[in-house]
């Protein structure tokens, strides 16, 4: 019934945006702000022209190249951050720098050491997202709770099994939304990155803003942002699907 409830509001609150956006858009006209009435047929021309999805399939797969390294790296050094007080006194400072710093600010030291190509997009991808993992199993791994461990070391578990056992099932849920928030700041990282040297799906939008055109540019913004929805909403699905009590801390916080 709650779920049913929060569907209706959402569906509610996206209607009332829709309305506000359509006569925003008829008072400012399309040279300003298009509304959607304008914005929703040059979305489906691109879709059914294939450029722009081609050119966001191209980003995408380049993208996951620095999620997955992102994930790799910040789960296990999160994790270890959350449990041994050393690690997280040594790298705790410069995760919490590189959080806070614009990554556009990092993309010229980038390029001047990596050049323009698909390395540097994955190395940007990498810095934009790999905080996000991280602080989020971090955070997870410093809120077990102790009574877990201590009643699985009292059953003789230690070292690899009490991580598979007890700490891994613990901190599922926060790997999952670690991982969705690292999603979406790897899209935004990879989309940024491409603006900055024109290819890509980044490229496309950034030559469209250039033609003074408001109506196609918001309606790549919005294919962008359908895609991203969907990717974290896809994300959501594997962690209930390989997780049951995932979902079933995910009702519990609703």
């Amino acid at each position: 019934m709650v779920g049913r409830s929060n569907f209706v509001l959402a569906i509610a609150g996206f209607a009332v945006i829709l309305i506000g956006w359509e006569i925003a858009g008829r008072m400012l006209g399309d040279m300003l702000l298009s509304p959607p009435s304008t914005v929703l047929p040059l979305l489906i021309s691109i879709i059914e022209e294939g450029r722009a999805l081609r050119a966001l399939a191209d980003s995408m797969a380049q993208m996951l190249l620095g999620f997955a390294l992102a994930c790799m790296i910040g789960m296990p050094v999160g994790t270890m951050m959350g449990r041994i007080r050393f690690i997280d006194a040594l790298v705790h400072p410069w995760v919490s720098m590189l959080v806070v710093t614009s990554v556009a600010a990092l993309v010229p030291i980038v390029m001047l050491l990596l050049g323009t190509g698909l390395t540097m997009r994955v190395a940007i991808v990498f810095l934009g997202s790999v905080g996000y993992v991280l602080l989020t199993a971090y955070h997870g791994a410093r809120g077990i709770d102790a009574k877990l461990v201590d009643a699985a070391r009292s059953f003789s578990i230690t070292g690899v099994g009490l991580y598979r056992k007890v700490l891994l099932p613990a901190l599922y849920p926060y790997l999952v939304t670690g991982a969705r928030l690292g999603l979406i700041h790897a899209i935004r990282a990879m989309i940024m990155s491409e603006m900055f040297v024109i290819t890509g799906y980044g490229g496309l939008i950034f030559q469209t803003g250039l033609d003074l055109s408001v109506g196609p540019l918001l309606a790549y913004l919005l294919l962008l942002m359908i895609f991203s929805t969907s990717a974290t909403a896809i994300l959501q699905r594997i962690g209930n699907a390989t997780a049951p009590w995932y979902e079933a801390r995910q009702q519990l916080r609703d």
